[in-house]
């Protein structure tokens, strides 16, 4: 029986389809949302557990910040057998996605380090239909605004996406105008480096995300609108990865 390295779970212990999720406390409240939950081994702060939604048993594993690390939890996964994904957290957006939208990922422009040795090919790499149709039909269900598009995925933050330092902020301010011309929705630190493994490892992939900063003045979701938000997005990244 295989086991995985870093998360040191067996195949029998995780389920075919599985979400990822940054935030390791998030763990706690999507597993309000499942029957019959176990929690697994703990190691290096990756948390995960295993449950059932609507009679469809499904993993959730935490993985903190990060392509590398979060393609790291995506191909162990997939050597334990899990066939689809769907990444959830928070990004920051562009118009027209608005506050509060959710963003699902059609593609992703790559900015990162991690997709390299995952590329074959010189298609960028597109999210799985089946779940973007199964993600999609659940947030309009609900009424939700949401917007399809292409993300962008850096690596340093501070660098890239956000300035600490006044010598950063005529490099995060090109990278926005350059956004901007592109189309892009959504930035993050892990969408295109797991599309592109998804492609490689032969499974299933998107990334559904709350729009909570915005890209062009940096104003955040209000807090108590990031937890109405987080609550929905649970509920649609369950409901969608059980109806593939």
């Amino acid at each position: 029986m295989k086991t995985a390295w870093y998360l040191g779970h067996c195949e029998d212990e995780v389920a075919d389809r599985a979400v990822l999720i940054g935030d390791p406390d998030r763990i706690d409240r999507i597993a309000k949302l499942l029957d019959d939950v176990k929690f697994l081994t703990v190691k290096r702060g990756l948390r995960t557990i295993t449950g059932i939604f609507e009679g469809q048993h499904v993993t959730a594993v935490s993985f903190g910040m990060g392509a590398p690390i979060a393609t790291v939890v995506m191909h162990e996964l997939a050597n334990l057998g899990v066939k689809h994904f769907v990444r959830i957290g928070t990004a920051m957006y562009f118009p027209p996605a608005d506050e509060g939208n959710f963003l699902l990922s059609e593609s992703a422009l790559s900015f990162e380090g991690t997709s390299g040795p995952y590329t074959t090919g010189s298609k960028t790499p597109v999210a799985d239909h089946a779940l973007n149709k199964a993600l999609s039909d659940a947030v309009l269900h609900s009424g939700a605004r949401f917007h399809a598009g292409t993300y962008a995925t850096f690596d340093a933050f501070y660098r890239d996406m956000f300035a600490l330092e006044p010598e950063t902020v005529a490099r995060v301010s090109a990278n926005r105008e350059m956004l901007l011309s592109k189309g892009v929705i959504a930035t993050d630190m892990e969408t295109s480096a797991l599309l592109t493994a998804a492609r490689t490892l032969g499974v299933a992939f998107t990334s559904i995300c709350l729009g909570t900063v915005n890209g062009k003045t940096k104003e955040k979701l209000a807090a108590k609108l990031v937890q109405e938000g987080e609550a929905s997005l649970f509920n649609f990244a369950l409901s969608g990865i059980t109806n593939v």
